[in-house]
């Protein structure tokens, strides 16, 4: 026996309740199913959008000297210190200096086959990065000096050094993977 529902105001047959039913099942199980796809897809983009660990380090020609800046995330910086087992906070001076210190034992250049000397000028913290300052006072090149960086590695294995050099007749990035030499990009 079928019925037809008419409502007020209405000449079109109203659907029977029970095929009503199915129909709202069936379009919330749509929506659910929806919205499960939408929450994978979501997950996947925050797992991949981990930030990579590095060091972004800057030679820049002034003068009659390369000044170089290395920078890298404070949490990168605060982790090199407990690795290094120091309970100390990377703002303080003791924190800076064991962080420039750090910089200077695992940052290398050569020159003409013979690491290069780099002074160290210091660091400071701004945002949500740790500066460490250099100077090199080698010749102004137009080739890429080698480069050594093992820094973060101590931290993170996979961590990678990127390096722009600029002088006149000299703009260059590459990156500087554990071990590696200078590599060009």
């Amino acid at each position: 026996m079928s019925h037809n529902w008419i409502t007020a105001g209405s000449s079109a047959p109203r659907q029977q309740p029970a095929s009503l039913c199915k129909r709202v099942a069936l379009n919330a199980a749509q929506l659910l199913g929806g919205v499960a796809v939408v929450l994978l897809l979501l997950s996947g983009q925050a797992a991949d959008a981990h930030r990579e660990h590095g060091v972004w380090t800057e030679l820049v020609w002034s003068e009659d000297r390369f000044e170089i800046t290395h920078h890298m995330h404070l949490q990168d910086a605060q982790q090199v210190l407990k690795t290094l087992g120091f309970d100390i906070n990377l703002d303080s001076p003791e924190g800076l200096a064991r962080l420039a210190l750090y910089v200077e034992e695992r940052f290398l250049l050569f020159e003409r086959g013979k690491v290069a000397r780099l002074d160290l000028i210091g660091a400071e913290t701004e945002g949500d990065f740790l500066y460490v300052f250099q100077e090199w006072h080698g010749s102004q090149t137009i080739e890429i000096p080698q480069i050594k960086s093992t820094l973060l590695e101590d931290v993170h294995p996979d961590a990678v050094t990127w390096i722009r050099i600029e002088a006149p007749e000299l703009n260059q990035t590459w990156s500087v993977g554990g071990n590696d030499s200078s590599s060009n990009s």
